[in-house]
């Protein structure tokens, strides 16, 4: 065996040093900002059948009127939920950037210019033990496409941690009736497989992402550095687009559905607000069942429980040059349409 079909010992060594730090920091990260939570929330809520009051409507029976208050409210209270997770999602996404050899990762989530099933079937696998929202897997994602992972994966498992979560479908059937639940399954499993097709076609190749400068600096210098650069690229305009969805979901969440060609507007209206608007993970099953107590329709409350997790503007933008445009405005379709087709077939089963 000639010296060059396998590193050396000392190179062996720190590959598998640093693999190990990257493992610790997943399974120590996750447990942090979700197992660790969930041990003791999925208890109470099988208990309690109730998720807690709805992050859109907040203490009130309706959205707030549109001011700065409401943006800051919301802010506040969304960034309380969820910051564990996003500090979570930019550690990690740092990690596969300077800690994972960049080779193992395209052999196991295929290479950039690749969307075949296989790597989306793996990267959607991957995505059901993190548990997190679009917006704290968003920086994830950016690092497995910077590290030159395959775009398929990267998307199904950008997709998958919103779409699949196997808690989330606990709080479903917890706190809303079962159809529910097999409502939020099959819809987030049709976008995922569905968008990982749309990333197999032709007409939505593969972003050019730049190959990774050589970095010769230590291992924890060029962590920190890459740390840095995504928190100050992501998080102020993260902040600030979250801040303003806040402030306007008064008008984005109406209080009265209406009926006939209001009740379709509205239902339209939803279906924007939906895929705009961020919520923690589960929140869409707080804001489905408050909705359906405060009289909305079956059919536009099950367009919120398919948009509300999938996407959401922040993460949309966050994610905007790790993908194609034109692939993200597919997704985007993507979802409007399977959200479309569960408010008709739940119009068919309670009309």
């Amino acid at each position: 065996m000639t010296t060059t079909e396998q590193p050396p010992v000392t190179d062996r060594r720190r590959l598998l040093v640093l693999g190990g730090v990257a493992v610790a920091l997943l399974v120590g990260g996750l447990w942090w900002a979700k197992y660790g939570p969930y041990a003791g929330k999925v208890p109470a809520v099988l208990g309690s059948h109730d998720l807690g009051a709805s992050i859109v409507t907040g203490d009130g029976d309706t959205a707030p009127p549109v001011s700065l208050a409401a943006g800051w409210d919301f802010t506040v209270a969304y960034t309380a939920a969820i910051w564990k997770a996003l500090v979570v999602g930019l550690v990690l996404a740092a990690a596969v950037q300077v800690l994972l050899p960049v080779n193992w990762l395209r052999r196991v989530l295929g290479r950039p210019d690749a969307g075949a099933a296989r790597g989306g079937l793996r990267g959607g696998l991957a995505s059901v033990p993190t548990l997190m929202c679009s917006c704290c897997a968003a920086p994830l994602a950016v690092g497995l496409r910077r590290a030159r992972a395959g775009t398929g994966a990267v998307l199904a498992f950008w997709l998958g941690n919103p779409a699949l979560n196997p808690v989330v479908l606990v709080f479903c059937l917890a706190v809303l009736p079962w159809p529910w639940a097999v409502l939020r399954f099959g819809a987030g499993l049709a976008v995922v497989v569905g968008a990982v097709v749309l990333a197999g076609r032709r007409g939505t190749a593969p972003v050019e992402v730049p190959e990774v400068p050589v970095d010769t600096r230590p291992s924890p210098v060029r962590f920190v550095a890459v740390l840095a650069g995504l928190s100050v690229r992501l998080l102020p305009e993260y902040l600030a687009v979250v801040f303003v969805l806040g402030a306007f979901r008064g008008v984005l969440f109406p209080a009265e559905a209406g009926s006939g060609a209001a009740a379709v507007a509205v239902l339209l209206l939803l279906l924007v607000a939906g895929i705009a608007l961020p919520v923690p993970t589960g929140g869409e099953v707080a804001v489905v069942a408050a909705a359906l107590a405060a009289g909305l329709a079956a059919p536009a409350a099950a367009v919120l429980l398919v948009t509300l997790p999938l996407l959401s503007l922040p993460s949309l933008l966050m994610v905007r040059h790790a993908f194609p445009r034109r692939l993200l405005a597919g997704t985007t379709g993507l979802v409007a349409a399977v959200a479309l087709a569960g408010a008709g077939v739940t119009a068919a089963l309670t009309g």
